[in-house]
């Protein structure tokens, strides 16, 4: 019974270590993963964004890129047949080497125009 004794003695300090070792794994894994923000990054880089891109400002305003890039060019088309019209009626933009760029605040009083002067109608309709 006594060289048995060593052995159990032996294989329980193992077993131990082996499980101190798992532990320590499991919670450097869960502090990792903590750390590292998912798909979160895109929408936080956008919340600090001064200007957006067309993209952004699609995702930013919610509609399809695809859409955003219609009532833009619409948008354009009619503001460049006017000699007056109101400032927020259309979408603002600058360009810069063939991109264009928006700000959220002028993209906020685009919407806040619509939602007090659309009544449910296409912003671009006359």
């Amino acid at each position: 019974m006594n060289k048995t004794h060593p052995i159990l003695h032996t294989v329980l300090v193992i077993l131990c270590c082996l499980s101190f070792v798992y532990g320590a794994k499991l919670i450097a894994d869960a502090i990792q993963a903590a750390s590292v923000p998912k798909d979160s990054s895109k929408p936080q880089a956008l919340s600090n964004a001064v200007l957006l891109t067309d993209e952004e400002a699609a995702s930013y305003v919610g509609l399809p890129e695809t859409t955003f890039k219609e009532l833009v060019n619409k948008s354009e088309a009619i503001r460049e047949k006017l000699s007056a019209y109101d400032t927020h009626k259309y979408i603002s933009f600058f360009q810069m080497n063939g991109h264009r760029y928006y700000s959220k605040s002028t993209l906020d009083k685009w919407i806040d125009y619509h939602m007090l002067h659309s009544r449910g109608k296409d912003p671009f309709s006359s």
